[in-house]
């Protein structure tokens, strides 16, 4: 048994898409923040609050990439040691962004005292609220979904796919890449079981059952898919397959965003969005998009992507009431210009913070995690031989 962390190989394009998809929640939430001013074009776009549908498609890419590049890994996965190292990887970091996000409040509350101003002392999270967040199972109550920080619910969302990941591997493993349609059926049946059982209102309520697992699982098997295709395809797509992906894209922008009568009951948003956030992966990845998203700027913010996602919200949301109640801004453009430029740089700054200082260390920790001697994927905690190029 070797100690040696597996060597990664990282690809910036992919980094880059990471930043763009960071810089979509940053957008939306931002937008909200300011009163949802109406921009030309831009305010269409960000209002769709496509984020974390984009978070679902790029993990499951991400998870999937070191077995679409070498088949035979599917016959050594080891189901502990993945969950280890996503456990090493993510967990640490999204405890310090909850107490982060508990203690910002009041922290702010004793800066204002000391200035001489009026502050009110902020509620503590309920033990329902702590305990449900902790254990990654706040996105199954209407109480306590968005109990600490609001944009965290998607950390319950992204614990449930990385759990249901084995389960999709081994369905590969012994039917192939077809296992991943059959998973999107279930997703389907799902969202549509989900349609007609829940009595309560569309949100929370029904939405919260749309929010899980299963119900984004569409999402992350057309990231996986997406995985296959990249590296199955010529390096050079040529203009015909090129302009197919570029109108799939499209379409499946419209499918997504159009109002369906039997959107109703039918998750057509997120099976168009899957299918578009797949053909932007692919088109990235074997067309000269690549170069455009790999810029030092974007794939620097896409490597810090996870630290500055867990703490932009109560960063920006605060720097906001900051610009309102003492800035002398009202809600509207003005307000939107300064927290996407101003914000920006607070956020990445608290971001970098969290980076350096526990995301990073947990990176190195995460690849530390013995590899072992491979054994039948069919055994229950089989153990796996050494990867290669496995993604942080």
């Amino acid at each position: 048994m070797s100690s040696q962390p597996a060597p990664t190989r990282r690809i910036d394009s992919i980094d880059g898409l990471r930043a763009l998809a960071f810089l979509s929640v940053f957008a939306f939430h931002t937008w909200e923040f300011a009163g949802r001013p109406y921009v030309p074009v831009i305010s269409s776009v960000v209002g769709q609050n496509i984020r974390p549908d984009f978070f679902v498609v790029l993990t499951g890419f991400v998870l999937y990439l070191p077995f679409a590049r070498d088949g035979s890994r599917l016959d050594s996965f080891a189901t502990r040691s993945y969950l280890t190292r996503r456990l090493r990887r993510i967990v640490l970091p999204y405890y310090a962004a909850l107490a982060f996000a508990v203690a910002l409040p009041q922290g702010l509350v004793i800066l204002m005292r000391l200035l001489g101003r009026d502050a009110s002392w902020q509620p503590w999270p309920s033990a329902g609220d702590l305990v449900s967040h902790l254990t990654f199972t706040h996105l199954f109550f209407v109480d306590h979904w968005d109990g600490i920080n609001g944009s965290l619910w998607t950390m319950s969302l992204e614990m449930q796919l990385y759990l249901l990941f084995p389960l999709l591997v081994l369905a590969i493993h012994r039917w192939g890449v077809r296992a991943l349609l059959g998973a999107i059926v279930v997703a389907v049946l799902f969202r549509v079981g989900v349609a007609v059982a829940v009595d309560g209102p569309r949100f929370p309520d029904e939405f919260l059952w749309g929010a899980s697992g299963l119900g984004r699982l569409m999402e992350f098997a057309a990231g996986m898919g997406a995985a296959v295709l990249a590296f199955r395809a010529r390096p050079d797509l040529g203009r015909l397959r090129t302009a197919g992906l570029a109108l799939g894209a499209l379409c499946s922008y419209w499918v997504a965003t159009a109002r369906w009568p039997i959107s109703e009951v039918l998750p057509l948003r997120e099976l168009g969005l899957g299918a578009l956030f797949a053909a932007v992966v692919i088109l990235t990845l074997r067309t000269g998009l690549s170069r455009v998203v790999s810029v030092l700027p974007l794939r620097w913010v896409g490597l810090r992507a996870y630290s500055l996602f867990l703490v932009h919200q109560p960063v920006a949301w605060y720097l906001s009431e900051a610009m309102t109640k003492f800035g002398g801004l009202e809600q509207g453009t003005g307000l939107l210009a300064v927290l996407w430029t101003v914000g920006l740089v607070v956020v990445v700054a608290v971001g970098l913070v969290l980076w350096l200082t526990v995301e990073q260390p947990c990176i190195r920790w995460a690849r530390a995690v013995p590899q072992r001697r491979p054994a039948p994927l069919d055994a229950v905690g089989a153990e796996s031989r050494p990867r290669q190029g496995e993604p942080a």
